[in-house]
């Protein structure tokens, strides 16, 4: 069992030095048996539930197994950066997600659970702030969408337990995004009403459209504009992070199973129904129905969900735009580079995304220390050579920096 973390084997690249502190917009931590439990009513315990399977503890959430992660209870994770080859595009053996990560795993890693430990580790990592995401928490919402009640009261639960592990705003360096959720747009707004006092500077939501039974809104609806005018007032960046969406329905009109979150087929990847799709579906709904045009303060974050669809995305509303400009009260395009920010995947087009966005709209996200992520944060420095030191800065440091509103 370890006790630190240690680099997975990689190609090693020379990683320049800067000499100003790095601001990450995406790192996690991994959650613990009792993050759902703790504050969780007893009336509302029927929603998730511990159980043994073969051997191995697994979640029922909803009478549904749990299959974004296969080890929910993160008794062994992959090494940061395990899977960095592959999401390169680099596995010409062949080899399955699964495969890959059981050849390099750990265990009892403090600073995976431990703010103390997290923030020693920054220390040496040279990392001044981050964002911390869930690692599970982003697939519970789709598993109880016919149960929003339920859904509401985990979510709450949730955000306590965070609170007091994490913190919203842990010495200033340590911000923990906590979930919020849609479905009821009065408890949305009351638990982020509640997450505002207590020091949130972001909260994180999973793409899609809000679901509760057999109803479906667009989050541009103005049945949440109450929602999206608190976050706004507050100056509270929303931060869409990569999940299960609740796509699974469209792989399997086509004839896919159900999505699992180390497995994977050629339709779901070439169709990328599972990141990609989700958040440009979302950021499409947000500007065409009109939510920045009625709350022009509100900033908004992608996470770990790439950037190829917002080149995409792009392109589109400068076509819709030049057809029908009497439908839009603004230039679509002018207002999606406003109010957003994105963190590419370190294997994206990152010029493109400059020449789409500007570099001062570019966030770097490690995606620290989940496998899919980098060996160490600072790699990231090696992909963004291409640009000047200015715009390096900007994505490295001054522009999550000022998000957070932290002084320079």
């Amino acid at each position: 069992m370890t006790t630190t973390a240690t680099l997975a084997p990689a190609d090693q690249r020379a990683v320049p030095a800067v000499d100003y502190p790095l601001y990450d917009a995406d790192e996690h931590y991994y959650e613990t048996v009792d993050t759902y439990t703790r504050h969780l009513p007893r009336s509302k315990a029927s929603a998730i539930q511990w159980i043994e399977m073969r051997g191995q503890r697994r979640l029922l959430v909803n009478n549904k197994l749990f299959t974004m992660n296969i080890d929910p209870a993160f008794d062994r994770v992959g090494a940061p950066g395990a899977l960095e080859k592959y999401f390169r595009g680099i596995n010409p053996e062949g080899k399955e997600v699964r495969e890959i990560v059981g050849d390099q795993v750990q265990s009892g890693v403090v600073e995976y659970r431990d703010r103390d430990a997290r923030l020693r580790t920054l220390d040496g990592q040279g990392v001044a702030a981050t964002l911390l995401f869930p690692t599970s928490g982003v697939g519970m919402e789709c598993l109880l969408r016919d149960r929003p009640r339920d859904l509401t009261a985990l979510i709450t639960a949730f955000n306590r337990w965070l609170e007091e592990d994490w913190g919203f705003a842990y010495q200033n360096r340590l911000f923990a995004a906590p979930l919020m959720s849609l479905v009821d747009p009065e408890a949305a707004v009351a638990e982020l009403e509640r997450v505002r006092d207590a020091g949130a500077r972001f909260v994180a939501m999973v793409p899609g459209p809000v679901v509760s039974g057999p109803q479906s809104w667009s989050p541009g609806d103005p049945r949440f504009d109450r929602f999206w005018a608190t976050a706004a007032d507050a100056g509270i960046v929303v931060a869409y992070h990569g999940g299960d969406s609740g796509y699974d329905w469209i792989a399997q009109k086509w004839g896919e199973g159900q999505f699992e979150g180390l497995d994977t087929s050629p339709l779901p990847e070439v169709m990328q129904l599972h990141i990609e799709r989700p958040i440009q579906d979302t950021l499409a709904a947000i500007v065409s129905h009109g939510v920045f045009d009625r709350h022009p303060t509100l900033r908004m974050a992608s996470i770990e969900s790439g950037s190829t669809w917002a080149l995409h995305l792009i392109k589109r509303m400068r076509s819709a735009y030049g057809k029908i400009p009497q439908k839009f009260k603004q230039d679509p395009v002018q207002s999606f580079r406003e109010h957003l920010w994105i963190s590419p995947y370190y294997e994206d087009d990152f010029d493109a995304l400059r020449d789409a966005i500007g570099a001062d709209h570019m966030l770097f996200g490690s995606d620290w220390p989940h496998p899919e992520g980098l060996h160490q944060p600072k790699d990231y420095v090696a992909d963004i050579q291409q640009f000047s030191p200015a715009e390096q800065r900007m994505i490295l440091s001054d522009n999550l920096r000022g998000l957070l509103g932290l002084a320079a």
